[in-house]
Order: structure tokens, then sequence, then C-alpha cells
């Protein structure tokens, strides 16, 4: 029922000592034609108050009015709304696609009850065998790092609901300490709730899909940060996952590509300094790309390569340089999935370089595996070497 005729977002700028939506718009008091537009500007924040009018005129743009909807306000250009709308419309969302939605990691209510070191697992577990049953392999969200993880020195007592802690004696034991603390409702105590003092807060009801493959994320990221988990980790409330089906490595190309990184810069919360806060429904939504088999399996091939080196290496190592380089490459396939004309219309055909190059398998070199990558790498990132000069020009 309002014309808007200009809106500045501030962002995290430090423009007002209080502001919740730190913004200035200016409305008519008029229904807006259906060719309305509307002036928009996002403050940068690192930008200098002096410059406001000059940067105002110079760096705002045009919006469509009925781009501002009920749902979400996307003050971008149109070139990127058209651009995001490109990608939605390339692929199925990730939901479908699995068949699943985006979990997220446990809420205990008392982290240092229920999260101990290996010393005193192994030492419950002396005391009771049985104790075995309720120690599972733990991972805080701030560990959870891009590609692959270490399994930390840490382990979650899982008494999820309906267990009878009488057949854990051990168990029942360490956790009395803390007793007082786990009290439901209680002063003192854990937020109010059905479960018993001895169990974990939060119901986890798909508590066996943490021991399924399944791809991990942060919640909150500076770039993407997803990776592939085998061991049956059970996850802090800081991160995220999803089932990882038989295209788990294909998927993990795709969320940890320079792709993606644009489109959770665009969809998901913006923190200072750049950082994100990743939510389960845009990440349920953002789109796989239709793939051939021998797509699929290339970029499976190399994510291998990359799993094989992350496990390797050291910042300052050969490996973690060609880890980099095989990166590279998954941006650019991922960008082929994407916008084919773009990069074909320019005569950047990755996909067809690679599958002439009988990309090896590290299941078929037991113990030489670092030689056949190091070998391959050299072959790619040779000068003259169709992939390296599409990758530079």
């Amino acid at each position: 029922n309002a014309t808007i005729k200009q809106i500045i977002d501030f962002g995290d700028a430090p423009v007002f000592e209080a502001a919740a939506y730190a913004s200035i718009i200016v409305l008519q008091n008029r229904r807006p034609p259906s060719t309305g537009e509307t002036y928009v500007w996002t403050f940068p924040q690192n930008e200098k108050v002096e410059h406001f009018e000059h940067s105002f005129n110079e760096f705002g743009f045009t919006l469509h009015q009925g781009e501002l909807t009920a749902e979400a306000w996307r003050l971008e250009r149109p070139e990127m709304l058209e651009l995001l709308q490109r990608l939605r419309v390339r692929g199925i969302p990730l939901r479908d696609y699995v068949g699943s939605r985006v979990y997220r990691g446990i809420t205990t209510g008392l982290n240092k009850a229920f999260v101990v070191d290996t010393a005193t697992r192994n030492r419950l577990i002396r005391e009771d065998k049985s104790s075995k049953d309720l120690l599972k392999p733990y991972l805080r969200g701030r560990d959870v790092t891009r590609w692959r993880t270490e399994q930390q020195d840490l382990w979650l007592i899982f008494t999820r609901r309906g267990v009878n802690i009488k057949d854990y004696p051990a168990i029942l034991d360490y956790l009395l300490q803390f007793r007082k603390e786990l009290m439901p409702g209680k002063i003192g105590g854990r937020k109010p709730g059905t479960y018993k003092w001895y169990e974990i807060q939060d119901n986890i009801a798909y508590w066996q899909e943490f021991e399924k493959l399944k791809i991990v994320s942060t919640k909150i990221s500076i770039r993407p940060t997803f990776m592939l988990d085998s061991n049956r980790l059970y996850l802090g409330n800081t991160s995220y996952f999803l089932p990882a089906l038989s295209e788990g490595h294909y998927l993990l190309a795709l969320l940890n590509s320079n792709l993606f990184h644009l489109y959770a810069k665009k969809v998901f919360v913006e923190k200072q300094n750049g950082w994100f806060e990743i939510q389960p429904e845009g990440l349920e939504a953002f789109p796989v790309p239709a793939a051939t088999n021998e797509q699929q399996t290339i970029i499976t091939k190399i994510v291998e390569y990359i799993l094989f080196l992350k496990a390797n290496d050291t910042s300052e190592s050969p490996e973690n340089f060609m880890s980099e380089y095989f990166e590279t490459i998954i941006n650019a396939l991922v960008y082929e999935l994407f916008l084919p004309e773009e990069l074909h219309a320019a005569e950047k055909y990755f996909f067809d370089s690679l599958a002439g190059e009988s990309l090896p398998s590290l299941s078929d070199y037991s113990g030489q595996e670092l030689s056949v990558i190091r070998n391959f790498f050299e072959r790619l990132s040779a000068r003259d070497h169709t992939i390296r000069r599409n990758l530079q020009f």
C-alpha cells in the first residue's frame, strides 16, 4: 500500500548507536505503480560517512519493488537476482535430491557432564563394559574443517530418552556429580522439559542418522566448510549434517565450491567481517544440478584425491599445493554444470578435457596413492595442458 522510494541498508556498519536493523527507508503514501522501482544501496562496513553522498549516487541501483516480497527483501542488483534464479532452475533442491532434511547437532544442556576425553571414556569402560554402548565419538562444531577432519579426543555420553541408566552403573556414578546442574527446570539446572536428569536435553529422534555416512557443516563460516564423515561421529549443536548417500563425493564438491560460496553469501544470514550463518532451509534449497554418470565419476575421483591429500598434508607441504589445484578444477567443473553456455562460448570444456585423461582410481593403487596423484597433478598442471590454460585465461 506504499511506494518504497529508497532503501539504505547499513548492515553491521557502526553508524547508529542503537538499532536492531540499521536502515533508512523512504516511503510515499500511495500504492506503487506496476513499474515502480526502488533505489537501493548497501552501505559497506568500512565505508567512511564523509563519502556517503558520493557512494550513494555512484554505487546504488534500482530494483523493481515487486522483488521486495513478504517473505524476504533481497537487496541485490537485478543481474545477481537473475543469476540466482538461473542456478535454481538448473537443478533440484538438495532436500529432494537426498530425500532428507538437514539435521542439527546435539544440545546436551551441559557439555561438561556429557562430553568426556578418551582417558575418562576408557576408565568408564574398565569400570563397566556396558558403558561402551553409550560412549560415542564426538565432534564440536568448531572442529569441523573443510573436506575432512580428524576425530578429536572427545566422546559423548549419549543417554538419549528412554535409556535405562541402571544398566550402566559406571555412567550413572559419573553423572551423579553433576546431578544438581542436570535437573530439568530447577534453579541452577537445565531448561524445563520431560527428560530425566541423566538424559540428553534434546529428544534427538533422528539419532540413528549420526551412524551413517554424512556430510557435515559448521553453523557459522567464512567460506564453505563441508566435510565427509564416515566415522559415525556424533555432533555438537553448532553443526549441521545431511545424509551423503552414494553420491557423497559429488555433493561434497558442490557444497565446497566457489559457486556455493556465492550462493551462501546471498542466501544465508550475513555476519560481521564476511562470515555467514547457515540456515537449514536455505541449505536444503540449494539446487543440485543434473550430471551424467561420467561427470559424477570425474568429480568423485578428484574429490578422492583432495581427501587423500588433506589427510596427509600440512600448510607448507606440496600436498597442500596439489589439493588447492584440484579444488580449482572442482570449481571449474561446478561452474560448467551450472553455467555451461558461458564456458562453452569461451571454448572451455573441462569435462571433455578430463574425460580423455583416464583419471586413476586410488583403490587400484593401494600404497602408491600419493605417487599416482602427484603424477596426475604434474600432467594437469603442465604449462601447455588444456586444463591449466583454461583455468588461467
